[in-house]
């Protein structure tokens, strides 16, 4: 059964089934809006839908490596307005590690250093060994 209509009758049903089976208090919560409903994976943590980059990757990476500065860089990443997951997908794409708990600083900061700033550094030792 692929079909995705056949997928979402099955799901709308059984979500229909857990909903009937809540309490009063929780099912007013529900239709007033101060609760809601989460997707969570079997392996516990909550299912996600990224949405995806405002722009292509090689886009993004292109724009980087033109930009003279960590700081305008950090401004571009920033005014992209990607989120967390999104700074991750990219950063990961552009091979960038990074730890565990990384803020969306953190991760523009990587991001930036790994992109910008190693060209940058290159670039400074060549016009001081240039000397």
């Amino acid at each position: 059964m692929t079909d995705p209509a056949d997928l979402a009758h099955d799901v709308l049903l059984k979500v229909a089934a857990f909903v009937k089976s809540l309490p009063a208090a929780q099912l007013a919560d529900l239709a007033s809006g101060a609760a809601k409903l989460t997707l969570v994976s079997k392996a516990g943590a909550p299912a996600t839908a990224s949405r995806p980059l405002s722009r292509p990757v090689a886009e993004i990476e292109t724009m980087l490596s033109e930009i003279g500065t960590r700081a305008a860089a950090v401004q571009y990443l920033n005014d992209e307005r990607l989120t967390v997951a999104q700074l991750r997908e990219l950063a990961k794409v552009l091979g960038v590690a990074l730890p565990g708990k990384s803020t969306k600083s953190d991760i523009t900061t990587r991001i930036v250093d790994s992109v910008v700033g190693r060209r940058l550094d290159a670039s400074a030792i060549d016009r001081l060994a240039g000397r």
